[in-house]
């Protein structure tokens, strides 16, 4: 049997795999492309963003009304799914001081406590980031350090500047805040959930739901409340109203399948919520648009298909946690495991006087869609000099991770000098800030990206990348752990693995389109993806908090703060232990599935 440097050595079959040019794009990309209109964009974009969307309500089921009606006539095969989801809707909320007029305009958070009333004396903490020592673990519980670090905030109705968050929440519940006032940096108000659960609580999370009641309000406001704190004590009431329970919610599912698919073709997920705060212009009436036309393109394009495209609508995205996609996790797992190549979410797009482009992607999908950027972009004579590019964050829909799919989104943004995108997750957010030049060309990109996912011969993604990415966080976990822990067999067995793979690479063109070369790729990446995404569970949704690369490893850096003898210390050490171990059964379990591979390429090459 030849070998992967076999066939490498053989000029006749050996390819230069490299990024296509304006006249080698997919002909799938140009027929959608020339498809989908400003105009088009324009007509369902005024209809998606006439209701007022919360998850659950009246006017999210018009807008997915809207949407199926629109599939089923242009004959695109569309499911409802219907399920109970666990959703919080913030009523009110009001800030007052007792014998004085001061009552300004103030909203609660999704996901927090609600209270009648409750006074207590105002306790100023300064900004989010000036919190001394406050860190959240990336497993179940909060971790503290001493109480001698810690200001003492039990029984007082704390104000801390910056917008409501999860950890600051659930931080300042721990220490026995009675409630808590966030001051927004500007001079506004913006909806958020302060709850680190994703997606229905379960049994495993329902104890990090807050009982914390939290209310905002504006810079303005703040300045003049402390502006009395500086004259003495000062008592303050908080009172919050919060809707909190089981609801109905509906789920469209389009599927652009190529002719002659069968129950094992892969697909590409693309999705994006369709709830929203108030009416939702560019998060995210814009985006469900974008969403819709390319459906309903790719649908008209299918005979030019290799893969399908499963295009989902998520509810319950903003106030129930990533409820929608979750729930779709949950029930698809199997068939996403099996079929699934990428996750692409769509969030934000069209927004007026857009300027700065970035990707957030996986490494295996980082390079591949800023090209994606680059290219759109030259055809649209519109230069563009960096493109920016993040690790996807524990939000916006990233509920595949412990299926193991990598993750691409494309992000066209407003700079801060012009203003940045202050109507978010506010009542401004209407149909009059989307851009539909700009949604055009946001919607380019996406329709670029996935012309190349599901016509491509394989897949395009960057396993070496991937593991690379690997190799440099294994580093920089031992380094924050002052290198007391050690990871060189990790670091080993994932360089072995890269050099591996890096012979696939240069001859999969040869094997041919295959749904079999399209999973193996598969194969070899999720393990590690996993790894690199998820701290614990691959099917129990982790916390909704950013923890970077290797967040199993998150406490490497408390073996550099404790002394050996202490009990952190030795907590952390058997935790990281036994991640060392998962990580290391992880690289095993690719390096297994790349010699699979390497087989099955032998085999289709002949």
């Amino acid at each position: 049997m030849r070998s992967f440097a076999h066939i490498a050595a053989s000029s006749a079959l050996v390819l230069t795999l490299t990024q296509p040019s304006l006249a080698q794009v997919p002909d799938v990309y140009r027929a959608v492309a020339d498809a989908i209109t400003p105009e088009r964009l324009d007509a369902h974009s005024k209809v998606i963003t006439s209701y007022q969307r919360p998850s659950g309500s009246a006017g999210e089921n018009a807008a997915i009304d809207y949407v199926v009606a629109q599939l089923r006539a242009a004959g695109v095969p569309v499911e409802v799914h219907e399920f109970m989801g666990f959703i919080s809707n913030p009523v009110s909320a009001h800030v007052t001081v007792p014998g004085t007029d001061f009552d300004p305009s103030a909203i609660t958070a999704a996901f927090s406590g609600a209270t009648d009333g409750i006074e207590g004396q105002a306790m100023d903490l300064g900004t989010l980031r000036d919190l001394p020592g406050l860190e959240v673990g990336t497993g179940e519980r909060l971790v503290l350090p001493s109480d001698a670090d810690l200001p003492d905030v039990r029984g007082k109705i704390v104000l801390v500047t910056g917008q409501p968050r999860n950890i600051p929440t659930t931080a300042l519940e721990a220490m026995g805040a009675a409630a808590v006032i966030f001051i927004n940096p500007e001079e506004r108000l913006n909806d958020l959930i302060v709850t680190s659960t994703w997606g229905t609580p379960s049994l495993m999370s329902e104890h990090r739901l807050p009982t914390l009641p939290v209310a905002q309000i504006k810079k303005s406001d703040g300045d003049a409340l402390r502006e009395m704190m500086s004259r003495g004590a000062l008592t303050v009431r908080v009172a919050t109203e919060v809707e909190q329970g089981w609801a109905p919610l509906r789920l469209p599912v389009a599927r652009v399948m190529p002719e002659g698919a069968d129950d094992a073709t892969p697909y590409v997920l693309l999705g994006g919520h369709i709830d929203g705060w108030y009416y939702a212009g560019t998060d995210e009436g814009a985006s469900n648009a974008a969403m819709l036309e390319m459906a309903i393109a790719f649908h008209e394009n299918r005979s030019g298909m290799r893969r399908g495209l499963v295009v989902a609508w998520w509810p319950g995205h903003s106030n129930a946690r990533y409820g929608g996609s979750t729930w779709f996790a949950d029930q698809f797992f199997e068939e996403l495991r099996t079929r699934g190549v990428a996750y692409m979410n769509i969030d934000g797009v069209g927004q007026m006087g857009a300027k700065r482009f970035s990707v957030s992607a996986s490494p295996a999908l980082t390079s591949f869609g800023t090209d994606a950027v680059r290219l759109v972009a030259e055809e649209a004579r519109l230069p563009v000099d960096r493109v920016g590019t993040g690790r996807p964050g524990r939000n916006s829909d990233q509920a595949f991770n412990g299926i193991g799919l990598p993750l691409l989104q494309f992000n066209h943004t407003r700079l801060a000098t012009d203003g940045g995108y202050w109507w978010w997750h506010t009542p401004d957010d209407t149909y009059d800030k989307i851009d539909f030049d700009v949604l055009a060309m946001d919607t380019d990109m996406y329709t670029y990206a996935i012309s190349r996912l599901v016509t491509d011969d394989w897949t395009p993604i960057g396993l070496v990348s991937e593991v690379d990415a690997m190799v440099e966080a294994l580093e920089r976990r031992q380094a924050e752990s002052g290198n007391a822990l050690d990871l060189s067999e990790a670091i080993g067995a994932a360089e072995r693995l890269s050099t591996a793979i890096g012979w696939s690479t240069d001859v999969l063109a040869n094997a041919g389109p295959s749904p079999a070369v399209d999973m193996g790729l598969q194969s070899i990446l999720r393990p590690i993806h996993r790894i690199m995404f998820v701290p614990g569970s691959d099917h129990h949704p982790d916390p909704g908090i950013y923890s970077g690369a290797l967040p199993g490893l998150e406490s490497a850096r408390v073996l550099a703060e404790e002394v050996p003898t202490s009990d952190r210390y030795r907590f952390a050490e058997a935790q990281l232990i036994r991640e060392r171990n998962r990580i290391l059964e992880a690289i095993a379990e690719a390096t297994q599935a790349a010699g699979e591979m390497e087989r099955l390429i032998v085999r289709l090459v002949g």
